[in-house]
């Protein structure tokens, strides 16, 4: 059977499942996803068409201005995280929290939230903040998988709370404005960093030796007064860039240039940055940037593709019919994007995902500010499930050698199961999502 005789859907399906085995192959995303979008492409309208609709199309999305707000965030994170102001977040909460039980998890945990202020990065939090927490933990006794868990699925709430790059991205794909996403990420960011703080109480309450020398006896050196008020660099770089946000005195990109000049002249004022760790910092964001953005365009290809060929309105159509109900939509959209999740990185989930899915959510009436919340998360837990796991591989990087990658699943396991709390929370109650938004309008 000729290619063209084809119905456009099962062409579209024949692309997807050359874009899927590429992947298996280890064909870089980036490249599988243009792969696949330009052999569809050709195969529709010709190689003459098909280039010139293909190089307008993915130019006019990674020229976007509202993606200029990344790099700027990047590089703001980049510097916090090169300029050791991690440490002090680290020192503050390990104090607030040394008669908790499994305190230094705790601690962790809530760094890695108050670190995704300055940061928006998943991985960064993760890096950042587990090189301080990690050797600390393990010189307390506490269980590799406890705390290999912690700093990998804690740094996922950075992707949240605002600022939060996968929220720029997802603003610019359905036309939202990046200030109600980010106030939208604000609380479901806090419900995930709270479900993760009474799980890891619960756990060492319950069984002591995964805290090792238990925080409770409050032991170790207490920081001084110098050290607590170190922290106030942090508070007053993130208060900056949310002043300028939402009161209406800089764009996100703006906002996010602002927050690296701060950030820059902190670690300056410090003594905390020198010119090496500057250049590395700037290669770091150039290097982030352009992966995001190579992503972006193949994506982009595959994306038009599937456009031309109708597919997103007969997926729309096929699950208005098969999944009737709004909570049998969610429930689909919840598996697919959790599948897509374990085998593919974030911006590549978000940037194939959701063009196919947004006709859906449209035509359903959904509110376009809490689907992006629920897509968000989803797409972050992507990162602590394996096999690709990409925050899991980085928490592994940190642990001591003959920490299997096995024992860092089994710990992240519970955390996993604590975001399932959490999606139940913001799918019953879409309030927690859209209650900030509506009071900053």
């Amino acid at each position: 059977m000729a290619l063209d005789s084809l119905a456009p859907e099962y062409q579209a399906c024949l692309a997807l499942l050359l874009f899927l085995g590429l992947a298996a192959l280890r064909v870089p995303i980036a490249f599988a996803l243009f792969t696949a979008g330009l052999a569809g492409t050709v195969a529709m309208i010709g190689i003459g068409p098909g280039f010139a609709l293909l190089s307008r199309a993915p130019l006019e999305f990674a020229a976007s201005w509202e993606l200029s707000a990344v790099p700027m965030f990047l590089l703001m994170g980049n510097i916090v995280a090169r300029a050791g102001l991690a440490d002090v977040l680290f020192t503050l909460f390990q104090h607030l929290t040394r008669r908790v039980p499994g305190g230094l998890a705790v601690a962790t945990n809530i760094t890695c939230a108050a670190f995704g202020t300055a940061s928006g990065s998943s991985l960064a939090a993760t890096v950042g903040v587990g090189r301080i927490a990690v050797p600390q933990m393990l010189k307390r006794g506490y269980d590799p998988g406890l705390i290999a868990g912690v700093c990998g699925c804690a740094g996922t709430i950075a992707a949240v709370i605002p600022p939060s790059i996968p929220f720029i991205i997802f603003a610019i794909l359905t036309e939202q404005s990046v200030l109600t996403m980010f106030a939208a990420g604000l609380l479901p960011g806090l419900l995930t960093a709270l479900a993760y703080t009474v799980m890891i109480i619960l756990r060492a309450r319950l069984n002591p030796a995964l805290a090792g020398a238990d925080a409770r006896e409050d032991t170790g050196p207490r920081p001084g007064l110098r050290d607590l008020l170190g922290v106030w660099p942090v508070a007053a770089i993130a208060a900056m860039v949310i002043a300028g946000l939402y009161g209406g005195f800089a764009t996100p990109t703006e906002a996010g240039g602002l927050g690296a000049l701060a950030a820059l002249i902190v670690a300056l004022i410090r003594r905390t940055l020198d010119r090496a760790g500057f250049r590395a910092a700037i290669a770091d964001t150039a290097r982030t940037t352009a992966a995001i953005l190579i992503v972006a365009v193949g994506a982009s290809t595959l994306s038009t593709y599937l456009a031309l060929t109708g597919f997103p309105e007969v997926v729309a159509g096929q699950l208005a019919v098969f999944a009737d109900t709004d909570i049998a939509f969610l429930l689909v959209l919840s598996v697919v994007l959790l599948a897509l999740g374990t085998v593919l990185d974030p911006m590549g989930v978000m940037l194939l995902a959701l063009p196919i899915f947004l006709p859906a959510v449209e035509a359903r009436g959904l509110d376009m500010v809490w689907f992006g919340v629920i897509a968000v998360k989803y797409i972050e837990i992507g990162l602590i499930t394996p096999p690709l796991g990409l925050n899991l591989f980085a928490a592994h990087g940190l642990m001591p050698a003959g920490i299997s990658f096995g024992r860092v699943v089994r710990g992240a396991a519970w955390f996993l199961l604590a975001e399932m709390v959490v999606m139940v929370l913001l799918l019953a109650f879409p309030g927690i999502s859209l209650w900030l938004p509506s009071v900053l309008r």
